[in-house]
């Protein structure tokens, strides 16, 4: 997981493929002006999507990717996001899901970041996270990277994913 403000991202663009689409869109949009959907930037390799949030009782479970590494902010409000490394999980509640590109565990997470407009967070295959109900009503944008072994040196074995 990296933890950032959004103006800093650029730091990373060596571990987060296809930097050089998603950057420009990041730097020269105005985050807060987007309608809720979905906006493929190349075609399913880096996709953003933006989404209202409202508070609600459920906590969702940590979940994983295989195919995407997800890059969350919020645009207006805050949410919390839960987080732990997946080769610590052990209590799988859902198993990968390949169609849909998710895993869920049950395990209690040993971390929560909150996220407020201009704060990124990055997760990687290797990182288990909850985005969280937020305490009020929220904006919030998901930025999903596809990515390759060849890429970013990740190799999954059985569900976990570790670095080269």
């Amino acid at each position: 997981m990296i933890l950032d403000s959004i103006h800093c991202l650029r730091r990373y663009a060596h571990v987060i493929p296809h930097w050089d689409v998603l950057e420009p869109f990041l730097a020269r949009t105005d985050l807060a002006t987007l309608e809720p959907g979905t906006i493929e930037l190349m075609d399913r390799d880096v996709y953003v999507i933006v989404a209202d949030d409202a508070p609600r009782p459920d906590k969702p479970l940590l979940e994983a990717h295989r195919r995407y590494i997800d890059i969350q902010l919020a645009v207006v409000g805050a949410f919390d996001v839960h987080w732990h490394p997946l080769a610590a999980c052990t209590e799988e509640a859902k198993p990968y899901d390949e169609v849909n590109d998710y895993l869920l565990m049950s395990d209690k997470p040993s971390q929560t970041v909150t996220l407020v407009p201009g704060l990124a967070a990055v997760f990687f295959p290797d990182d288990a996270h909850a985005p969280q109900p937020p305490a009020v009503a929220t904006t919030k944008i998901v930025c999903k990277v596809a990515v390759s072994a060849a890429e970013d040196g990740m190799h999954v074995f059985d569900g976990q994913s570790t670095r080269r």
